[in-house]
């Protein structure tokens, strides 16, 4: 990263004194987060999270059995690429319980290596070169701007920080390779990478031709089944903005509240215009990715290479039919990068500060914990969680435009 870019504050004297506290209390809610999150998952014994049904992929995979149409017990189907039925596979003859703590220690020690190599690629430094009070702070911001999306994800036993950290790796391979200028392209590759590790790995166990197979029917039964859908479930558990596309336009219910139904219809429109407007609005996202690309790829690298891979990150979940709250994980990044520029002082503008806040607010503070059922229903009926992955992309574009001018 360009030096004139980088401005971190002083450390104060008190701060090493202070650090053995901080990293006991760091490693003390690490724990407690994996034993609630475990325990949860192991509680509900009906569902109790993904890993259940990544175990019963994996034994039809030893099996040599078809794992999209056979269901576990508990009438539950495999709707994952193979990649994550077949890490289970080492795991099969263990307890399930031991499995999903297993899996949430993983997921955890994932994300914090996901989040150490973008911010070591973000400023240009090995990761323990950068001072201990900024790399502390730092994170700690992040992970508490991200708090409900990560909580979410391991209460859930989700795959989601696997995806993260398979970009990230792609990103650090073709970052080897060539020196991408622009970090769109170098974010495209990074997922392109990330994919084929996780379309070739179960070819190791079961074969090509057979890996083949397994992703031929995931493909035609899973991906394509979403990604051309008329009829898009609207309910207030679909994020996505083409489910709020949904709710605006077509005559369905958003949410059951005390038994009553309630819809937010602005105008009803036919299905098939509903699915237009979402592949228009997707395309809009898209040219928006393309025009940072073109606009800033002679930029600084804080601008062009990582300004570019967070601006990927903060559309990805929008590019979905089905978008939930613990595919916001992958906000991570993004919120890593703005939280760097606000706090090494890097972007002083008050626009891009009101951006990150409503951001903030509108992906965290609707919840019910805050607003209580009914109004966080209303909200996310609303779609305020998608216009604040949008606020997030909004104060991405402006740090570019103020570190540019």
């Amino acid at each position: 990263m360009d030096k004139h870019l980088r401005r971190t504050p002083i450390s104060p004297n008190n701060f090493q004194h202070r650090l053995p506290k901080y990293r006991l209390l760091a490693v003390t809610i690490i724990l407690a987060t994996i034993l609630v999150c475990s325990v949860e998952q192991i509680w509900y014994v009906h569902w109790g999270g993904d890993p259940r049904v990544f175990v019963h992929a994996a034994r039809l995979i030893l099996a040599g059995q078809d794992v999209v149409n056979i269901p576990n017990s508990f009438g539950l189907y495999y709707v994952y690429p193979p990649l994550f039925a077949f890490l289970i596979i080492p795991l099969v003859f263990l307890p399930i319980g031991v499995v999903i703590v297993l899996w949430t220690v993983a997921s955890v020690i994932l994300l914090g290596w996901s989040m150490a190599a973008f911010y070591q690629g973000l400023t240009g430094q090995s990761f323990f070169s950068i001072p201990a009070r900024t790399r502390w702070i730092v994170f700690s911001l992040t992970l508490l701007l991200t708090a409900r999306f990560i909580l979410f994800h391991l209460q859930g036993g989700q795959s989601d920080i696997i995806v993260l950290a398979l970009t990230t790796l792609g990103l650090l391979l073709s970052s080897r390779k060539q020196r991408f200028r622009a970090g769109i392209w170098q974010a495209l590759g990074g997922i392109i990478l990330g994919g084929l590790v996780g379309v070739v790995l179960p070819a190791l166990v079961v074969g090509p031709e057979k890996d083949f197979y397994y992703h031929r029917e995931w493909f035609n039964k899973v991906f394509v089944t979403n990604a051309l859908v008329t009829n898009l479930p609207s309910g207030v558990g679909n994020l996505s903005l083409r489910a709020q596309l949904a709710r605006f336009f077509q005559r369905t219910a958003a949410f059951e509240y005390h038994g009553q139904a309630y819809q937010f219809t602005i105008a009803e429109l036919p299905p098939r215009v509903v699915v237009l407007l979402g592949w228009l609005l997707m395309s809009a996202l898209a040219m928006a990715i393309i025009w940072y690309a073109v606009r800033y790829r002679n930029a600084p690298s804080l601008i062009s290479e990582w300004g570019g891979l967070a601006l990927v990150f903060s559309i990805i979940p929008n590019f979905s039919t089905w978008t939930e709250v613990h595919h916001l994980v992958l906000l991570v990044p993004p919120y890593l990068y703005v939280v760097h520029l606000w706090y090494s002082q890097l972007v002083t503008d008050r626009w891009f500060k009101v951006f990150v806040a409503l951001s903030f607010v509108f992906l965290t503070l609707t919840t019910r914990t805050f607003c209580g059922v009914f109004l966080s229903q209303v909200m996310t009926s609303l779609g305020v969680i998608s216009y604040g992955m949008l606020f997030l992309s909004a104060a991405i574009f402006r740090a570019a435009n103020r570190l540019t001018t």
